[in-house]
């Protein structure tokens, strides 16, 4: 019953993680000890779920995490192809843009070519946002603009105070 209910959990905590309620990639849990209460009443899904995934929470915490980005592959400058095309005066410039800088990019492409250029942008990769999400330096103030790196937890809606402690008990909190 304890892996059915694991599996759940992990599911369940994968689907939302503690950052941005977005999933979770690239992490790995290695359960060492669990003591589960012997009477049946104590150890269903209402107690071990939320109690697991608390537990799974403060140990991704715990772990130095890391927001990531989705990237595009577009045609823009710094490229990381420049391909003529054969019999026509035409170039495709291809190149790695993030997601989250890729808003008015095409607009801003048409205005300066006259209307003689557009991009395709199509999902490529995931890369790791620069710093660290859990920074309690950083303080986002509206109409200001913010670093690059920080743009993505205003984006997310993510909460300035993502703090260990709501995920610990009291009594375990040091």
């Amino acid at each position: 019953m304890i892996s059915r209910l694991e599996t759940m959990r992990f599911q369940w905590g994968a689907r939302e993680g503690p950052l941005c309620d977005e999933p979770i990639r690239n992490v790995k849990f290695k359960i060492v000890d669990a003591r589960i209460a012997s009477e049946p009443l104590h150890r269903g899904s209402g107690q071990i779920i939320p109690t697991a995934r608390r537990v799974a929470y403060s140990a991704f915490l715990m772990a130095t995490p890391r927001l990531m980005e989705p990237v595009y592959h577009v045609e823009k400058w710094p490229c990381t192809a420049d391909v003529p095309q054969p019999g026509t005066p035409a170039y495709i410039v291809k190149a790695f843009l993030p997601v989250i800088e890729s808003f008015g990019f095409e607009t801003n492409l048409r205005y300066h070519t006259q209307g003689q250029a557009f991009c395709l942008s199509v999902f490529d990769h995931w890369a790791i946002v620069p710093g660290d999400p859990l920074d309690k330096i950083i303080v986002l103030r509206p109409l200001e603009p913010a670093p690059i790196q920080h743009l993505a937890l205003e984006f997310m809606g993510m909460s300035e105070d993502v703090s260990i402690n709501k995920f610990f008990d009291e009594s375990m909190v040091v």
